[in-house]
């Protein structure tokens, strides 16, 4: 009885060896495939991080050359914008300087000039301005109407530019002008200005509502090329370049009219 428990026992005990054996075995082999496993992963992993290292470095390199362009360029395009506005100027310029000897009257209705509006002109100044004023007759270079579309009926007609001959004729032309104030020619008022660029016209109509205020207050004023106002108080004269100074320069003289009531 007590050999066969014994016997009984060794045989559990054989079997226990052997399955534990085998799950060692097992168990070795499943650590060395994870460990196969693992190690795949961290070489794909290190891999990985370098090709991830040299793309951090190859953008860093590229936003680098991309920002030394963009400040290259910005250099260029500041250069660019100074000599764009430099050249800008220099052709106000010079279109300015082929007008001064230039007119544009306003007013005169369209068809007068009939087919000669050299000869127009020079009568029209003539008899607006007083004959008496002029010694000799004033040259006319050429005269013609304004190059916007012909007006229908009623509406306002073109204004007529003519080039002087003599600087000193235009510029007498614009001071009787002045002197003048109001002119008319066969019952119609008509007006009488330099011929200026589009660009001066626009800088010196900014100056328009500080001019209506030196008006109403008979402050004495005057334009000067390119597009400056001068304002004369108590004989001293104050030049302004912007709407603006010269704004507060009426506002701090007390220069405005008084209001009404």
């Amino acid at each position: 009885m007590k050999g066969d428990i014994k016997a009984q026992i060794e045989s559990h005990c054989k079997e226990i060896r052997e399955d534990i054996a085998v799950w060692r075995h097992q168990t070795k082999d499943d650590m060395e495939t994870i460990r196969v496993e693992l190690a795949d992963q961290v070489d794909k992993l290190s891999t990985a991080q370098k090709e991830n290292a040299r793309t951090q470095e190859d953008m860093e390199k590229s936003l680098s050359d991309m920002s030394d362009r963009v400040v290259a360029l910005e250099k260029s395009q500041q250069a660019l914008i100074s000599d764009n506005k430099r050249l800008t100027e220099k052709c106000v310029d010079l279109e300015n300087r082929s007008r001064r000897q230039n007119i544009r009257i306003v007013g005169v209705a369209e068809g007068a000039e009939a087919n000669n509006a050299n000869n127009f002109v020079a009568r029209f100044l003539v008899e607006v301005l007083g004959g008496e004023n002029f010694d000799r007759a004033i040259v006319i270079d050429k005269a013609h109407r304004s190059l916007a579309p012909k007006p229908r009926l009623g509406e306002k007609p073109r204004a007529i530019i003519a080039r002087l001959h003599y600087l000193t004729d235009k510029e007498k032309v614009m001071s009787l002008s002045r002197a003048k104030g109001k002119l008319s020619f066969e019952g119609s008022p008509v007006h009488i200005f330099p011929d200026m660029s589009p660009e001066v016209g626009r800088q010196r109509a900014a100056f328009n509502q500080v001019k209506a205020k030196l008006r109403d207050a008979g402050v004495q004023y005057s334009m000067q090329f390119p597009a400056r106002l001068v304002i004369t108080v108590d004989g001293t004269r104050h030049m302004f370049k912007d709407p603006p100074s010269a704004e507060r320069f009426i506002n701090s003289n007390s220069l405005s009219p008084p209001e009404e009531g």
